[in-house]
């Protein structure tokens, strides 16, 4: 990693950063009543866009803007949504698109269990346990992304309370969480996606999520190292059914000055 660029990065920018990947692991799970009143109720757009434009980038802007322009808006729309989701995502309807890390790396059975113990160990440092009932595994995409909300709320609140100390620890995690994980398949994923997908939804939502990680690996001096192919999947044998992380209501107690995040909880470790 080189050093971060954070300098000019305020509080807020943080709060932005961290709806975004909100956001975008709300989106990118299968459909529920949560995004349903999102995205019915105008909710799920105004923010996006509005964190979008907030980070004054405008590739970030442009892709939000056809995320939202590719929205449903009425619950037939979130329906369609769902069936679009379960036959491209979804295993138990042979869905070809995976949204788990190690599915874009190469290796055995052994090394990708310590890409998993590795991923787990973020969370841990943080605060984060299993969630009971979960059944994502710790390299799902929305789990992903869900922590690095986690991270940049933090971040946020560490902020606004003078803590230096604090948002050297949590920058230093951020960068190491994209330069190890999130950066090294994110752009694969994204190219998956754009190649074998015809739901202009996703495709936006694809785009906006290697934009948003590409920003962040800029901003944190990450530097991570994309895996070269895409090889059989190493996974038969470790998913054992018995739960993994996902983050919930991401980041500590606000102290009042620090905005709230969008939409309520998802069912997590909180």
């Amino acid at each position: 990693m080189t050093e971060p660029n954070t300098e000019s990065t305020t509080a807020l920018d943080h709060v932005h950063r961290a709806r975004l990947y909100k956001l975008a692991s709300l989106a990118f799970d299968r459909p529920d009543e949560e995004l349903e009143e999102a995205l019915v109720s105008g909710t799920f757009a105004d923010q996006l866009l509005e964190s979008a434009a907030a980070l004054e980038n405008d590739d970030l802007e442009e892709h939000a803007r056809a995320v939202v322009e590719a929205s449903p808006t009425d619950a037939a729309g979130v329906d369609e949504l769902y069936s679009d989701w379960s036959s491209l995502f979804g295993f138990e309807t042979g869905g070809d698109i995976r949204q788990y890390q190690i599915e874009y790396s190469p290796g055995t059975l052994v090394t990708s269990g310590d890409t998993l113990a590795d991923i787990a160990g973020f969370y841990r440092a943080f605060g984060l346990s299993i969630a009971e009932g979960n059944r994502e595994r710790a390299d799902h995409l929305c789990i992903e992304l869900e922590f690095l909300s986690h991270l940049a709320l933090q971040t946020a609140y560490l902020e606004n309370e003078g803590d230096e100390t604090g948002v050297a620890v949590v920058t230093d995690a951020q960068g190491d969480f994209l330069e190890d994980h999130l950066g090294r398949w994110i752009g694969s994923f994204r190219e998956t996606v754009a190649e074998e997908v015809d739901v202009e939804f996703y495709r936006a939502l694809g785009a906006l999520v290697d934009t948003l990680v590409g920003d962040d690996t800029d901003r944190f001096g990450a530097e991570p190292k994309t895996f070269e192919e895409t090889p059989p999947s190493p996974l038969e044998g470790l998913n054992d059914g018995e739960g993994d992380f996902r983050c919930g209501t991401c980041g500590p107690t606000s102290s009042g000055s620090t905005p709230e995040m969008p939409m309520g909880d998802r069912d997590g470790p909180y």
